[in-house]
């Protein structure tokens, strides 16, 4: 039978711990360790996020409410413009997939599909996609996105009549699926 381990952390007074945070300058961790308690202790310096600057919790907290900001940082430029290397970069090696903008560059489907393909492969049967079967492109992808909890904001008989599709609707829908599958 196996022995339960215990493990015993001391409370401290957040006098104690201001104490701590203050100590002298070149005190002597003996010195340090008179001030508190000789028992084993979890200290400030032990969480993950104590070397954590106020400036980086904010862009942290700012990131979660606009996951693209942190993309823009990470490509340089705008949002729109990091959303968009964001999509070449995992749509690259795709036959048939050239995306240069949120509009003409999704209007078979394609793009949709091979960006989605990259995280739900069993979804969508890239290699067997026509270009020409836009219908069958958009609903592949829009039931794939669904089955993970993203809701389609395109309609698809709209997407597959145009050949310009509206670039906000197309960014604002692919902005889903990066928030999804990258935060």
């Amino acid at each position: 039978m196996e022995s339960a381990k215990t493990i015993s952390v001391s409370r401290r007074s957040s006098e104690e711990m201001k104490r701590d945070i203050s100590a002298p300058e070149g005190a002597s961790p003996a010195s340090l360790m008179a001030m508190g308690t000789t028992s084993p202790q979890l200290s400030l310096s032990s969480s993950p996020t104590a070397s954590v600057t106020p400036t980086t919790r904010s862009r942290i907290r700012e990131e979660r409410k606009d996951p693209l900001s942190a993309l823009a940082r990470e490509y340089g430029g705008s949002k729109r413009n990091a959303l968009l290397k964001w999509c070449q970069k995992k749509t690259e090696g795709y036959q048939n997939i050239d995306i240069t903008n949120f509009s003409s560059s999704w209007n078979d489907g394609l793009a949709f599909c091979a960006l989605l393909h990259t995280y739900l492969p069993a979804h969508i049967p890239y290699q067997e996609l026509n270009s020409q079967d836009k219908k069958r492109n958009f609903t592949l992808a829009f039931q794939a996105a669904e089955s993970v909890g993203i809701k389609s904001t395109l309609d698809i008989n709209e997407m597959a009549r145009t050949e310009r599709p509206d670039w906000q609707n197309v960014m604002l829908y692919v902005t889903a699926i990066y928030k999804y599958f990258e935060t």
